[in-house]
């Protein structure tokens, strides 16, 4: 009975069952291995070990490859090429280094790519059974850094994203998804998954696959997967600024995955530099929080660098009329932000009790009424301020604002010490005698109710 490629990939190929590695059998036939076969989103993770269990044994399964190759081409020269490896009778097959060979070479980049999405990745992992039982290979063998599995798997990527409607065509995501698959059959110390990790950020970098499949799953874990690869520190810091520079959106996650990184690691000015381009091009107004000590120490070797000079600027609130080439015009806006909150900070008083008139805004931050109800609106839409806006009386009452507080500027810090004090030492104030003062308000309460 014939059947069609469709059906011989999806219900043959890989007749399989997915248990977790607590029910791992013994048998030849079993791949230790992470595998999602409901979502095209890639996932890399070292919690999710499973095992697929491929019910035929060798000399089956390589009928069903060249099945799949014979498909491709709408012949049957491929399997009967191999009628040499396979006797009839036997279980076994003959000569399975030449057999390897044989199904390698017909597993070009041109053939393996005229699969469908949903028939390429379950093909490409029957092949990686295939070379690895019949030339006796490991997992850690197969998939070094020029090794023929990978290099295969690196010349099918397409070189451009399908359209939407095109569900045929191969996508990057189902190689990102190979590349995982390989990853996780590795063991932790492989020094192979440091290339794979590579291969997967190369695939979006060429690809412009969205940085949302990658971010969460890689990035909280980027550092210690290295490491315990036996990264260096100078691959470390190369894959993970890389990383970094593939988040064209700028994201807050990012900042923070940076904040994390530059805490464990110095940076060269090269570095820094990406840092500051990364966090100055970033929607996220207030980024102050990225300066920790490594970084303050960093910015103060290199401060008579251009971008980090503005980065300093930008970060004490100070207002920016300049902007280096390399970084966005937004810049400048996002400055009055914060100078509008280091002006609130400065200028709050128990006189003015946090309430400031709109004429008493410095014209370079607002020009006008309408200007400075804009720039409220922003800093508010930021989280670097809240407040109460009187259109009428043209007034705005402050009730929260953020202040920056920098590592490495011990005289801003000192200042920054002392208004947090006085601000303890009013509200300590102003909890004297509660107990009394709730008590009278009390007795005003039931006396009013009396009266009436």
């Amino acid at each position: 009975m014939q059947i069609t490629l469709f059906e011989f990939a999806i219900c043959s190929l890989f007749q399989i069952f997915c248990t977790q590695s607590s029910s791992r059998d013994t048998s030849e036939n079993i791949f230790t291995i992470s595998l999602d076969l409901q979502s095209s989103r890639p996932q890399i993770s070292t919690n999710m070990a499973s095992v697929i269990v491929v019910e035929n044994d060798l000399k089956d399964s390589v009928n069903e490859y060249s099945q799949i190759i014979d498909g491709v081409h709408q012949n049957t020269e491929f399997s009967a090429s191999l009628s040499a490896f396979l006797p009839e009778g036997s279980a076994t097959v003959t000569n399975p280094t030449e057999l390897a060979s044989a199904i390698f070479a017909a597993s070009t980049k041109e053939t393996l790519t005229s699969l469908s999405d949903k028939e390429f990745e379950p093909a490409f992992y029957l092949l990686v059974f295939l070379l690895t039982k019949l030339e006796n290979q490991t997992i850690e063998q197969l998939t070094t850094q020029d090794s023929k599995i990978i290099s295969l798997l690196k010349s099918c990527t397409p070189t451009e994203q399908p359209s939407l409607r095109d569900r045929r065509s191969l996508k990057p995501t189902t190689i990102l998804s190979i590349f995982n698959t390989l990853f996780n059959l590795l063991p932790a110390s492989s020094s192979n998954r440091i290339q794979l990790i590579n291969s997967i950020l190369a695939v979006v970098a060429e690809t412009n696959t969205s940085f949302a499949f990658i971010q969460s799953s890689i990035g909280h874990s980027l550092v210690s997967w290295l490491k315990d690869a036996g990264a260096s520190e100078a691959e470390i810091k190369q894959i993970f600024w890389f990383f970094i520079t593939l988040d064209t959106e700028f994201t807050l996650e990012s900042l923070q995955l940076i904040k994390t990184f530059t805490t464990q690691f110095q940076l060269s000015i090269e570095e820094l530099r990406t840092l500051i381009t990364f966090a100055l091009s970033s929607s996220v107004v207030d980024v102050s929080f990225l300066v920790n000590n490594n970084v303050a120490t960093a910015l103060s070797q290199n401060s008579s660098d251009e971008l980090v000079q503005t980065f300093v600027q930008y970060t004490h609130s100070d207002l920016i009329s300049t902007v280096p080439e390399s970084l966005p015009e937004s810049i400048k806006h996002k400055s009055k932000i914060l100078c509008l909150a280091k002006f609130f900070v400065e200028n709050g008083t128990k006189e003015n009790n946090n309430t400031f008139k709109y004429s008493d805004i410095p014209s370079a931050l607002a020009s006008s009424p309408a200007d400075f109800e804009k720039l409220l609106v922003d800093s508010i839409k930021a989280g670097v301020i809240e407040g109460k806006l009187n259109q009428v009386e043209e007034t705005f009452f402050s009730i929260r604002t953020n202040r920056c507080i920098l590592a490495g500027d011990d005289n801003k810090l000192a200042q920054d010490w002392d208004t947090v004090k006085a601000a303890l030492m009013e509200w300590k104030h102003s909890l004297e005698n509660i107990n009394e003062v709730v008590l009278n308000a009390k007795e005003n309460i039931v006396n009013n109710n009396n009266a009436n």
